[in-house]
């Protein structure tokens, strides 16, 4: 459950991988621990907008809305690791846009009335689309949602992060995919899927795997999980000028991972397909999600 991130050293071409662990910190929290480490004061890290607290009411919307979900594709309807084998996937890929790259899609977007975010997670799905078998399938993703600010750990890097579900169809537009995460967001599904995780407190280590080993079991399940961290020293005030990239684990069950940051307003982005999957399938990936966010 290693989170992936990517230093690219001012003026090299290379990337020094790091991993933390997921059961330490999340995305935010990995990343403003690396940072800390090379020196570099990082204040307060980003608080939720979307606060949720409260239990039944979630816990009820969540459930209901889980009734009312539309067919989506299933894990078989994806080409799906031939073996389940533990370690780091080799098949990877990164791109680094400029500043001047990052900013047209920032100012593309707002015109368009959309965040980056939806319109990162709108173009990733169809760059991933080719692999799965049911074209018009409608694709569940894993996105996951700070909850700082909702809660807080006396550890600011410690796990603060839950999830809600997004089934995308083919036809749906970046403004589509933005009202849905809104939506699930509004209903609290955020809250209730962390209060859900918060049972495993309650579990032995033996019922947390024979759970974990059912789920995966299961023939339906997301795809992937995408994750933006934000944008970070956007005015360069950091004593650095290398950039970074990020990326979520890939768990069994899951086709890929997807993530991205944006650091001193350079956007990154980085796929890693699961361990057992092709070399270059990533890279195919990336070409795909890079050339239509070049649209």
């Amino acid at each position: 459950m290693g989170i992936r991130y990517g230093r690219i050293p001012d003026g090299a071409d290379a990337v020094e991988w790091s991993f933390v662990s997921h059961c330490d910190c999340d995305g935010i929290g990995g990343f403003a621990r690396l940072l800390r480490e090379r020196g570099l004061e990082i204040g307060a890290l980003p608080q939720t907008n979307h606060p949720c607290r409260g239990v039944i009411g979630p816990l009820w919307r969540l459930w209901r809305a889980s009734r009312e979900a539309r067919k989506c594709a299933v894990r078989g309807d994806w080409k799906r690791p031939e073996a389940f084998r533990a370690g780091l996937s080799e098949s990877v890929a990164w791109h680094l846009f400029s500043e001047a790259e990052t900013l047209s899609i920032r100012e593309r977007c707002r015109r368009d009335g959309v965040t980056v975010n939806s319109c990162l997670l709108k173009h990733l799905d169809a760059a991933v689309r080719p692999e799965v078998s049911k074209a018009d399938a409608r694709i569940p993703w894993m996105v996951p949602v700070n909850l700082r600010g909702d809660f807080n750990h006396a550890d600011d890097t410690e796990n603060h992060v839950s999830s809600v579900e997004v089934q995308i169809e083919m036809s749906d537009t970046a403004a589509t995919i933005q009202r849905q995460i809104r939506q699930r967001l509004e209903r609290g599904e955020h809250r209730a899927n962390h209060l859900l995780l918060g049972l495993g407190r309650f579990m032995n280590p033996q019922t947390k795997v024979a759970l974990l080993r059912k789920d995966r079991s299961k023939p339906a399940g997301n795809i992937g999980a995408f994750s933006n961290l934000g944008a970070w020293d956007a005015e360069k005030k950091l004593a650095t000028r290398d950039a970074w990239l990020f990326c979520p684990p890939v768990v069994q069950g899951q086709l890929l991972g997807a993530g991205c940051v944006t650091f001193q307003n350079r956007l990154g982005v980085t796929i890693q397909g699961h361990v057992s999957a092709p070399l270059d399938l990533a890279r195919n990936w990336m070409q795909r999600w890079v050339g239509g966010l070049g649209k």
